[in-house]
């Protein structure tokens, strides 16, 4: 082994070993490494981070043909919450300057900056910004503002506008980008406005099909009052999935969509997270709405406690062609966790022929299990259901048996009951594999909180569920301390997740750029890059 091979190895053994073993147990009848097909290596080069890529190029002169593989640069992530910002963008911009024909996803993150690095940031990303403007061959497709925060994070308004500001300059450069998420970005109404109507004005505006802006400007504002935002919004002729809070839109700019997307739009989900007295969305908009755009379903996202003191059912009013619902609440129990029994059976009185799946969360509540009974009876169209609540045995057991009698068309099931006993839940296994064999896709009926590795949705459980499930693709029950699942091995999807050091940022920007070896002119075989 050389001296460079013995360097890489080292760097990157914890990285790829991982992989290699994958590589080795598809393909145990080779023996060099010269004969792994160039896609193996890829995928490995893709998990690796930009200090050991540079180490993999200099290896051999393969792995240096690889290491300029277009689809090894397809997504960036910029960073300038660093000691030195200007740093990272200088480094960024050598990788525009090498990759940036290659470049598909963007990912800014602006970190949290205080009143020494406000200015420091602003100017960095501007300088970013600017290179971006003036390059011809970056063709973004997904641009993502990681969680920016403007409203707690940037008091200062001249370094506030001059990030804003090349921020828009780039955006009304790009031509091809479909989706933007600026979730989370807190901003003024007027720099929310303004980056919109820079994606509006040019040619992303009949390009953009999907938005994320939930909590995009600041709180307690109602964009759908400022005319700047309306006109905005109004420019986009090609959006099929719009996310944002339902405070920022009327009825006006509903009808505006109607008009304008009629034949393009299938997604409009709307988070409810605060008081919404006075604003709401009157019914036969709605109406309209549904019959201008037929192919539209629309998703409601509510927070019940963040709507303390008001009735749930405020803004579910007739009309909506809901889809999908999604119910939480914060622990604590208030007064509004009395009135969820109300609002199920209003959910399922008013759109039992739309609603196709349903979803709540909550820990400490009243007696729901009548209400959701009674939504479940009318919602036969139902596919996907997801509970998270305190429910009774027998009420549990009804939900399989209503599938079972083929009055719910469920593909997937998940019910998380805490607080039932032992005998409880003997009663509940005795009946679910009889009951609910014909849910197609994952299910899972226990006692565990969501998200558990328990409930096979981890991959940290695919070691064991693999030792388990047989060749012969059945259905196969796993046990674990009286808390059962379903997996269906047919439909078994694994997948490894590699361990990434989070540091891998923080050791790259003593590189300058990841750019390949100058001298490649090594005679080495290629076929004893490792030993």
């Amino acid at each position: 082994m050389t001296p460079k091979h013995r360097m890489f190895a080292k760097v990157t053994s914890t990285s790829i070993i991982r992989n290699v073993r994958l590589v080795k147990d598809n393909m145990a009848s080779l023996e060099e490494w010269s004969d792994i097909a160039d896609t193996a290596l890829i995928g490995i080069f893709s998990r690796l981070s930009d200090l050991d890529r540079l180490n993999a190029a200099c290896t051999c002169k393969n792995w240096y043909r690889l290491f300029s593989t277009s689809a090894l640069w397809r997504w960036r992530r910029v960073k300038f919450d660093t000691a030195s910002p200007e740093l990272t963008a200088e480094r960024e911009i050598k990788f525009l300057d090498k990759f940036g024909h290659c470049l598909n996803k963007l990912s800014i993150s602006l970190g949290r900056p205080n009143f020494k690095t406000c200015m420091t940031i602003s100017k960095a990303a501007g300088v970013y910004f600017q290179r971006m403007h003036s390059r011809n061959d970056i063709r973004l497709r997904i641009l993502e503002l990681e969680g920016l925060h403007m409203e707690q994070r940037w008091h200062f308004a001249l370094s506030r506008n001059r990030l804003v500001s090349s921020l828009c300059k780039m955006i009304r450069k790009q031509k091809y980008i479909e989706s933007i998420y600026m979730a989370s970005a807190r901003m003024r109404l007027v720099d929310g406005s303004r980056i919109l109507e820079a994606l509006a004005k040019g040619a992303t505006g009949s390009t953009i099909k999907n938005i994320y802006m939930e909590d995009f400007f600041e709180h307690n504002v109602f964009p759908f009052r400022y005319e700047r935002f309306v006109t905005a919004m109004s420019k986009f002729s090609s959006l099929e999935s719009l996310n944002i809070n339902y405070r920022y839109i009327n009825g006006v700019m509903l009808r505006n969509m109607a008009n304008k997307l009629n034949h393009c739009l299938k997604n409009l989900s709307l988070v409810i997270e605060g008081d919404v007295r006075g604003i709401e969305i009157p019914a036969d908009v709605w109406t309209e709405f549904g019959e201008r755009c037929p192919g539209a379903e629309v998703g409601i996202y509510l927070c019940t406690t963040v709507v303390r003191g008001n009735d749930l059912r405020t803004t579910f009013v007739r009309g909506i062609p809901i889809g999908h619902v999604y119910l939480t609440s914060w622990s604590r129990v208030d007064e509004t966790e009395s009135r969820l029994a109300a609002l199920l059976r209003h959910l399922g009185n008013l759109y039992h022929n739309s609603m196709n799946s349903f979803a709540m969360f909550f820990e400490q509540h009243e007696r729901i299990d009548a209400g959701l009974l009674f939504l479940l009876r009318r919602c036969r169209h139902l596919e996907d259901l997801c509970v998270q609540a305190r429910l009774s045995a027998d009420t549990v057991i009804e939900i399989m048996k209503l599938h079972h009698q083929n009055r719910l068309a469920l593909k997937s099931i998940n019910l998380t009951v805490p607080g039932l006993t032992s005998d409880d839940w003997r009663r509940i296994d005795a009946e679910k594999e009889r009951l609910l064999t014909a849910v197609p896709d994952f299910i899972y009926v226990g006692p565990t909180e969501f998200g558990s590795s328990t409930s096979g949705s981890s991959t940290d459980s695919t070691d064991d569920v693999n030792e388990d499930v047989d060749d012969g693709g059945d259905d196969v029950i796993i046990d674990d301390d009286d808390e059962v699942f379903l997996i269906n091995a047919n439909n078994l999807d694994v997948e490894v997740e590699l361990e990434r050091d989070d540091d891998a940022d923080n050791e790259e920007e003593g590189l300058g750029f990841i750019l390949p070896p100058r001298d490649m002119n090594n005679n080495d075989d290629d076929n004893n890059a490792l030993e």
